[in-house]
């Protein structure tokens, strides 16, 4: 084989490889696991209630109550485009799960959420996102 044809291949080979590698080398977000559980006199809560994330990380709810519950947000830094994540759906069923990636959608600061029906019975929480943590 010529000494340029296999330059060219080493080329090519390195030229498909290094996506591959970069890819494999990227940061991945980590997974946050929050449960919706029950309390002691018909109170309901978020486990932990206080969550820190940063941008990449997935915030998974998990249902471990008796009562349907959703994620709802109520304050969030003016420049938020939550979209569809401003409001979660309904989890019904024990191991239930909803998740909530922490994407542009989310930039930095202090984010308030509850469960629509469980507010009055102190089922808030409060978000975290970047550098404020």
């Amino acid at each position: 084989m010529s000494h340029l044809l296999r330059s060219l291949l080493t080329l090519v080979t390195l030229g498909l490889a290094a996506p591959f590698c970069a890819a494999q080398a990227a940061p991945h977000g980590h997974l946050i696991a929050v449960h919706l559980v029950d309390r002691p006199n018909g109170q309901f809560a978020f486990d932990p209630a206080t969550i820190n994330a940063q941008r990449g990380d997935t915030v998974r709810f998990i249902q471990q109550s008796t009562a349907p519950h959703n994620v709802s947000f109520r304050t969030h830094p003016k420049d938020a485009k939550l979209g569809d994540a401003a409001v979660g759906p309904y989890l019904l069923t024990n191991g239930q799960t909803y998740d909530l990636v922490i994407d542009a959608r989310f930039p930095d600061g202090t984010y308030t959420f509850a469960c629509d029906p469980h507010e009055s019975v102190g089922m808030r929480g409060t978000l975290i996102v970047g550098s404020h943590n």
